[in-house]
């Protein structure tokens, strides 16, 4: 009987706050470098994210799960095949073909307006290095009901054990900092 009254419990509370399973219905992704020659930009055409969040009338209440996952083949250059081919190069990707990244925890929410101020850690995986990493976003819930987030990152190819690319016989050298700049909407399913 007790068992019956968790269940029925955890269902009403889940009711109550919105809680539900979100999916990407809509997003971008640029990651974007310099080079001794130019600066240089890749978008991803494809990326998955899959999250636990709870939300309502009154908006966002909590994200208890978020994953991203970005096919590494998915991501070309403005630059070209020449230097997609590069990207896949540096980024391993036929033994580690996914950049994923997996929230830990939310350290802290705070609603400013309509929109939300949002601290997170997690673990970031690319060419398969992981590292943790403190990342801040920007949330907003629409009228739709769909949650959108919003930031950038900055990040060092190196520590993720990742060579900056090289070409024309070492001659165009890649810097080893990179900027992750995302918008991600997730609606519930």
């Amino acid at each position: 009987m007790r068992s019956k009254f968790a269940i029925l419990f955890f269902f009403a509370l889940s009711f109550a706050y919105g809680q539900g399973n979100y999916r990407v219905s809509n997003y971008s992704l640029a990651i974007k470098g310099t080079s001794n020659l130019h600066d240089w930009q890749s978008n991803a055409n494809e990326v998955r994210a899959y999250g636990s969040i709870a939300a309502d009338a009154n908006g966002l209440k909590a994200i208890q799960s978020l994953s991203v996952e970005i096919p590494v083949k998915t991501i070309k250059s403005t630059k070209g095949s020449i230097m997609d081919n590069k990207t896949y190069d540096a980024l391993n990707a036929n033994s580690h073909p996914n950049i994923t990244y997996k929230l830990e925890k939310v350290t802290g929410m705070n609603q400013r307006g309509g929109a939300y101020d949002i601290n997170t850690s997690g673990y970031l995986t690319i060419a398969g290095a992981t590292n943790r990493i403190d990342l801040y976003v920007q949330g907003k819930v629409g009228a739709d009901g769909s949650i959108s987030f919003a930031g950038s990152k900055k990040l060092k190819m190196t520590d993720y054990k990742i060579k900056p690319p090289t070409a024309l016989l070492g001659s165009l050298t890649t810097g080893d900092e990179v900027e992750i700049v995302f918008q991600v909407t997730l609606k519930q399913y």
